[in-house]
């Protein structure tokens, strides 16, 4: 409509713009607003039923639209955030309405260049936050061009390979899609829902002979450095590289990737948007509370806590994601990214503390770090082996990062023998109790030559393990111990049975 009296509330012009004379009211607040400085058109403008603005978007929900006359005539529901769940929802934009309603914290992340992401590095800070690599010269890995296609991929690894596509709007599955039918659903100009890739495994593909992983990350994975090579390549967690192809306004919400696994992550072609929340005690409680409630579906999860961290990264740019890092993903052009998950011995507490919630929320093992405990076996007997060599003379070059994780890796080790499981120690440990005793003992020794103090929950570590003394202001973490911090992190948002990477992952996140 034309309106010749009131302001709009976001360009304070009580004129219409030169481009477009339509105005348009908020039916919560009754605020006047021109509707091309919300992103509408007069045709939109005519389709919508009840306009609600982006202020009012988070306590009312989106706008809803009115009935298509072309098509079924049955009694439509008011659009709220539950109908989401129910796969309800018209509004294709719900998610980047939503973002653009928000109010995101700068991020205080490091940006790196390739050639300074180094093993020594990564042993220097723990690798406790995410970091950004702006330039890939140095990170001594392969990807894809920048010109590969959609349908290059469906020819790489077969047009009848599944894929496991997701609905944006409502975030579930939508089964039975195979590689050729996505990249024809990619390719269309007039797409009628917005949907996503990011779980599709690539590994034993064709499209993988040409991919290399960064060097920092093959030389933390734990399949590359403990996983008996006998094993490969038959079995062994395929989680390494994963490929994530999303259209425009694509999202994925707010999920912590399986087993405490940390993720790569390579934009090949356009843009991501990361929203990260430091995995405090805090904010893991209000996680849980929220990824358990009913409420969920009507609470967007970054408002609930203190700060929501931003982080843009563009074609070219490489992100890693540590262990616990809560986190939801926006692409704001078409993009294509490789990505990968991997365990390492930077973090080793967190990736339990994570396993053991899944375990507790009974996660299905479909989406589960796949031969989670024996890949933690056998970075047991890796690192035994490697203490061992140190013990007779050989200067050892583990960091104390590294000396705790494995501390609390055998005493972790040491309670599943206990318990009675043994059906994932592998073979080849005759003695897994001696083995776990020895490393213990080994570790200490080399901790007291390091002159590093042995660790308590304290004030100073969240419940993740993570010291918080770092560039990221931690937000009032309580004391917590081990069994409390399972209570509060159980049935989060790992009980939504995805994986993270699996979400927006790869899997890989």
């Amino acid at each position: 409509m034309e309106n010749s009296s009131e302001k709009c509330r976001y360009c304070s012009s009580q004129t219409a713009s030169s481009s477009s004379n339509v105005w348009i009211r908020c039916d919560a607040c009754n605020e006047w607003c021109h509707a091309q400085c919300v992103g509408l058109d007069s045709k939109e403008c005519d389709r919508i039923e009840q306009y609600h603005c982006p202020q009012c978007l988070r306590r009312h929900g989106p706008s809803t639209y009115k009935p298509n006359v072309r098509k079924s005539q049955r009694e439509r529901a008011r659009l709220n955030y539950a109908d989401l769940n129910n796969g309800k929802t018209a509004d294709q934009e719900i998610w980047k309405r939503i973002l653009n309603a928000q109010t995101f914290a700068k991020d205080p992340f490091k940006r790196y260049q390739g050639s300074q992401v180094t093993l020594e590095l990564i042993r220097e800070t723990g690798m406790r936050e995410p970091f950004v690599i702006e330039s890939p010269e140095g990170l001594d890995m392969q990807m894809p061009s920048q010109a590969i296609t959609v349908n290059d991929i469906a020819d790489a690894i077969g047009h009848d390979h599944p894929v496991e596509v997701m609905d944006v709007a409502t975030q579930s599955e939508v089964p039975n899609w195979t590689m050729g039918q996505w990249a024809k659903y990619y390719n269309d100009q007039d797409k009628d829902r917005t949907r996503n890739v990011i779980s599709l495994e690539i590994s034993d593909t064709k499209l993988a002979e040409s991919i290399v992983r960064p060097r920092i990350v093959r030389e933390l994975d734990w399949i590359d450095q403990v996983w008996p090579s006998s094993l490969k390549p038959n079995e062994y967690p395929k989680v390494q590289l994963y490929c994530l192809m999303g259209i425009k306004d694509s999202y994925t919400d707010f999920h912590v990737d399986f087993g405490g696994s940390s993720v790569f992550y390579h934009v090949v072609k356009g843009s991501k948007v990361f929203y990260f929340i430091e995995p405090t005690t805090t904010n893991l409680r209000k996680y849980q509370k929220w990824s358990s409630s009913p409420d969920q579906s009507t609470t967007f999860f970054a408002d609930e806590v203190k700060k929501c961290y931003a982080v843009h990264i563009k074609q070219g740019n490489t992100m890693i994601i540590p262990t616990g890092w809560i986190h939801a993903v926006y692409t704001p052009e078409d993009s294509l990214v490789i990505g990968g998950n991997f365990l390492h011995a930077m973090n080793i507490g967190a990736q339990l503390r994570v396993y053991d919630v899944e375990d507790a929320t009974k996660v299905p093992a479909k989406f589960r770090f796949p031969f989670y405990k024996r890949m933690n076996w056998y970075a047991a007997r890796y690192y035994h082996d490697l203490l061992l060599q140190a013990d007779q003379g050989t200067k050892s070059v583990l960091s104390k990062y590294e000396l705790e994780g494995l501390n609390s890796l055998a005493q972790w080790l040491k309670k599943d023998i206990q318990s009675g499981s043994r059906k994932d120690i592998p073979h080849d440990i005759h003695d897994p109790s001696a083995l776990l005793s020895q490393l213990i003992s080994m570790v200490e020794n080399e901790m007291e030559k390091q002159q590093i103090p042995k660790r308590k929950r304290s004030d100073s570590t969240d419940s993740l393990g993570n010291e918080t003394d770092d560039h990221v202001k931690r937000e009032g973490d309580d004391d917590d111990d081990d069994d409390l911090v399972r209570e509060k992190l159980e049935t989060a948002s790992l009980a939504k049975r995805r994986k993270s990477i699996g979400k927006e992952q790869t899997g890989a996140s």
